[in-house]
């Protein structure tokens, strides 16, 4: 995937604020939660591996599949480094796959959002179902029609640290409710010279309503809608909503 190619080498410093072992434990909490009981996990859109490094930790079996060569570049490294070799997948999600059956699946961190045609939603969700064992649990985040309007929206954001910033520029398209990004990241070379990256990025935001429909619509039954790392219901300025749903029998 082009708009990954340079990033994924910066991808993890750009993400150091992130907790990735509070997230883990709140996918797993909410697995529970809905009587999964282990077993084999696939996470989709696995990006540099950061979720999947935490299962591996925990003993889960994991595969990984992500669009970007370049990503899973980085995550088979660092997966490497840490004493694991789960599979690797290089494919697109709209496409999906795989040639064994999964308890759960996990995509984490907004991945769906950027996929910007419900019919294109429709088939990951069918392709999920088809890669699930009976029963199996789908659980996903998505931000939030607030993230996406009022938080994202038409906002710039700039980060500095000590070896690498960036600018981001936001326009939200009220029409299509998509969110064009921007990104100019400048990382440091040598002797005080910076490299500069270019990103361009979209998301869409989609009702939570339309999400309960399109999965039941592909043989799943919602157990539940959350927001924010909570086990409550999304509010008003909920950012992150999360989505548990199982496979029909």
């Amino acid at each position: 995937m082009e708009s990954y190619r340079e990033l994924a080498a910066v991808y993890d410093r750009l993400m150091r604020h992130i907790d990735f072992t509070q997230y883990t434990d709140f996918y797993i909490k909410l697995a529970e939660r809905h009587k999964w009981a282990g077993g084999s996990i696939l996470d989709l859109a696995c990006g540099t591996g950061n979720i999947s490094l935490e299962l591996l930790k925990r003993g889960y079996n994991v595969t990984g599949v992500d669009i970007s060569a370049d990503m899973l570049s980085e995550a088979d490294k660092k997966l490497y480094q840490a004493g694991y070799s789960p599979q690797l997948i290089c494919q697109d999600i709209r496409e999906l796959a795989v040639l064994q059956q999964f308890s759960f699946v996990l995509c984490a961190f907004d991945s769906v959002n950027y996929i910007l045609k419900e019919k294109d939603i429709k088939k990951v969700f069918s392709h999920v179902n088809k890669a699930l064992l009976s029963e199996g649990l789908f659980i996903f985040d998505m931000h939030s029609d607030y993230k996406v309007k009022e938080v994202l929206g038409n906002n710039t954001f700039t980060y500095e640290d000590e070896d690498i910033f960036y600018t981001w520029q936001n326009n939200f398209d009220e029409k299509r409710s998509v969110c064009r990004m921007k990104l100019d990241i400048f990382t440091l070379a040598s002797e005080g010279l910076y490299r500069r990256i270019e990103e361009f990025h979209e998301q869409r935001f989609y009702p939570i309503d339309i999400v309960m429909q399109l999965l039941e619509a592909e043989d799943f039954e919602v157990l539940g809608v959350y927001g924010d790392q909570k086990v409550k219901s999304p509010g008003p300025t909920t950012e992150r909503v999360f989505f548990v749903a199982r496979k029909g029998n």
